[in-house]
């Protein structure tokens, strides 16, 4: 059992927002625009200047924080603070169909070591569990920092939250092992606190920490791999509703009397124009399926893959394939619109393997459907734009999640 910084959490879902204190408004804000002084904290949170000068002092002494210099100004030369970087770190494992991603990330979110396996983890849960705690101490060993200074693990996988699959919590190759339950034993095989979490709300977590979101802004991160999601952040936190399932993204309905979806609802994004159906469409069309190199004869790969696949034909200038893409991005602007209109946000980030291959349709569509109204009704000038850490941002946030629950405890 190893001994992490801080009290340990127990394995499984971050608990729900709260009006945030003084500590976590001094990190948010150092972290979204350092350096900073203490008096350009004040007026950024709103706390007085004794207030931040005390919680100051408090994170100096943790090595949350340190000091970086000095700004000349018209009176005093004012102390500048930002973030150790490698003062608290977390590990955060993403759980795809294609593979299984490492991260190691630092408070102010850049990926200090990186490690990607195939799926496959091994034929049996202790296998799989012995696997996971291996790849682990490797990372860790890997990036020469002291174990120490890890807070903990993240783990996120394409659940019921981000669709494409029926909501059973599992994937195969995790031999039926579900959320709440890897968290646990993988917490027991470690001795780290695990804390278990959606792709998308993950990926949305990820952006707000590596992107450097200021703590006042609200955006919804839309997700897609082998499904459609969404994650959405208030004031630094993410949205998660009464039963962790906020977010949603691919159950909009957007035909009353659509097909019935796996959901057990009908005409929702997810079975119009998610991945599964681009992948299924482009399959059942023999020259799309010849553009995007897909045997119909031999079975899918992943969806994640083949729609990778379809994506690159479709920049390649492959009729078919785009024309495939350019229904589906239809879909999922109408329902970026209402998401858009829902929430009164002025942020739309496209994340996640999907959209990092297509991002060249859907992102255009997405603008080309909220411009009218915006521009007639609402006065809003909406940015859509992608993820730089588009292939890390779920593991990414995953470790943030972590980050999160132990520095603003």
């Amino acid at each position: 059992m190893r001994e992490a910084v801080g009290a340990p959490a127990p394995a499984g879902r971050p608990g729900r927002g709260r009006r945030p204190g003084a500590r976590e408004s001094i990190l948010d804000a150092i972290r979204a625009a350092e350096p900073l002084s203490r008096v350009e904290l004040a007026k950024i949170t709103g706390l007085t200047e004794a207030a931040v000068s005390m919680t100051v002092r408090r994170l100096l002494e943790e090595g949350l924080v340190v000091e970086t210099g000095r700004t000349p100004t018209g009176g005093k030369p004012r102390t500048l603070l930002q973030l150790d970087p490698i003062a608290r770190l977390a590990v955060g494992v993403h759980l795809d169909e294609d593979a299984t991603t490492y991260v190691l990330t630092g408070q102010t979110g850049g990926v200090i070591a990186r490690l990607a396996r195939p799926a496959s983890l091994g034929d049996d849960r202790d296998s799989i569990l012995r696997a996971l705690a291996a790849d682990i101490d490797t990372l860790l060993a890997g990036s020469g920092i002291d174990p120490a200074r890890c807070l903990g693990v993240g783990i996120v996988w394409p659940g019921p939250h981000s669709g494409g699959t029926p909501a059973d919590d599992t994937l195969p190759h995790l031999r039926g092992l579900r959320g709440e339950e890897l968290g646990r034993q993988l917490s027991e095989t470690t001795g780290w606190p695990v804390l278990v979490e959606n792709d998308a709300t993950a990926a949305a977590v990820g952006e707000y920490w590596v992107a450097r979101v200021g703590p006042d802004q609200t955006f919804a991160a839309l997700y897609m791999g082998g499904g459609i999601g969404a994650g959405i952040v208030v004031e630094g936190r993410a949205m998660r509703g009464g039963h962790a399932s906020a977010g949603e993204f691919g159950h909009l309905c957007l035909e009353v009397f659509g097909p019935e979806c796996w959901c057990g609802s009908r005409g929702c994004l997810e079975i119009l124009a998610g991945p599964r159906t681009v992948v299924t469409a482009a399959r059942e069309d023999r020259i799309a399926a010849a553009e995007a190199g897909l045997d119909p004869a031999q079975p899918s790969r992943t969806v994640t893959a083949d729609f990778g696949a379809i994506a690159r034909a479709a920049r390649a200038g492959a009729p078919h394939c785009r024309a495939l893409l350019e229904s589906s991005a239809r879909y999922v602007a109408a329902a970026a619109e209402t998401v858009v209109n829902l929430l009164d946000i002025d942020l739309v980030v496209l994340t996640g393997p999907g959209f990092a291959a297509a991002s060249a349709i859907y992102g255009p569509a997405i603008m080309r459907r909220l411009a009218p109204a915006d521009a007639k009704t609402w006065h809003r000038n909406v940015t859509v734009t992608v993820s730089l850490a588009a292939a890390t941002a779920s593991a990414t946030g995953a470790a943030a999640l972590v980050l999160q629950s132990h520095l603003r405890a």
